[in-house]
């Protein structure tokens, strides 16, 4: 069974939703050696990336709905081994059965709470180096002790991945400890030039589904700026490479032809084309139609 798009509110709102993960007939495996940027790698992180967004018991109670995410990974055979919860930042460690490595994912935006911290948009010192986004920071400080003591015991390669907020998060998480590779989608900017000069010395890959507000807020009077090779995601569904800024202000004026397909529900009341690409789904979507 494809994924199928979906451009309604509560895809975009509460991805956490979803019932499906991993619909692919034959799953391919992840490559380890290829740290060059890699479909197959991007398809499965863009999956844990949305998955993390399923809330549990633990955060739920009674209205858990039982599926859990323990349960679909063994489904790949994956594991979680390792939940971190804080009332602003949520994330886990996946690791495939044989532990071989690890990824740790971060779950973006998914609570007015979060909200409220993505809107604290003010530079706030980063001891790397540089200034951040101080609602990032914040959420990030909140969790990263009990993350990187937990990631100091994983004696195997790591990758970081998140979406949106959780993007951000591994954002900063690398340029504190840097990843095996590190993989984004619909990640917001983070810091200045100063900031994004401290990460060094991993493969970064910063995934943009075409007309996705989210991935040029906050705006440039901040000086905040992108970092990691761009993988644009065209409105002729083409996988563009470190495209000319140029080359995407044009594009972004062209309209997806998904949008008039039967399979990818659109109804007049669905948000707006730049905040429906930012659907975690859909970029699953993308990614999976490019295997």
């Amino acid at each position: 069974m494809a994924t199928l798009f979906d451009n309604s509110w509560i895809a975009l709102s509460k991805p956490g939703r979803a019932k499906t993960y991993f619909n692919l007939e034959t799953l391919p495996d992840m490559h380890l050696e290829d740290k060059s940027y890699n479909k197959i790698n991007a398809w499965w992180l863009a999956e844990f990336s949305r998955l993390i967004y399923r809330q549990e018991q633990d955060e739920l109670g009674k209205n858990a709905d039982g599926l859990t995410r323990q349960s679909v990974l063994q489904q790949v055979n994956f594991q979680e081994l390792r939940f971190f919860n804080h009332k602003s930042t949520q994330c886990a460690v996946f690791a495939p059965k044989n532990e071989q490595f690890a990824v740790l994912v971060f779950r973006g935006t998914h609570d007015a709470y979060n909200w409220l911290l993505n809107l604290n948009t003010w530079p706030a010192t980063w001891k790397m180096g540089g200034t951040v986004h101080a609602g990032f920071k914040q959420s990030f400080e909140a969790v990263w002790q009990a993350v990187d003591s937990y990631l100091e015991t994983l004696q195997v390669p790591i990758y970081y991945t998140g979406h949106s907020l959780g993007g951000a998060m591994t954002v900063l998480a690398a340029s504190r400890r840097p990843p095996y590779a590190l993989y984004t989608f619909g990640c917001p900017r983070v810091g200045n030039q100063a900031f994004t000069e401290t990460l060094q010395g991993f493969p970064h890959y910063r995934v943009v589904n075409h007309c996705d507000i989210f991935t040029t807020v906050p705006a440039r009077f901040f000086n905040f700026s992108h970092k990691g090779k761009l993988i644009y995601i065209a409105s002729n569904n083409q996988f563009l490479f470190n495209p000319s800024d140029e080359l995407i202000k044009f594009d972004r004026k062209q309209t997806d032809p998904n949008l008039s397909e039967p399979t990818n529900f659109r109804h007049w009341y669905d948000p707006a084309e730049f905040l429906a690409d930012h659907t975690p789904v859909n970029y699953v979507a993308h990614l999976e139609r490019r295997l």
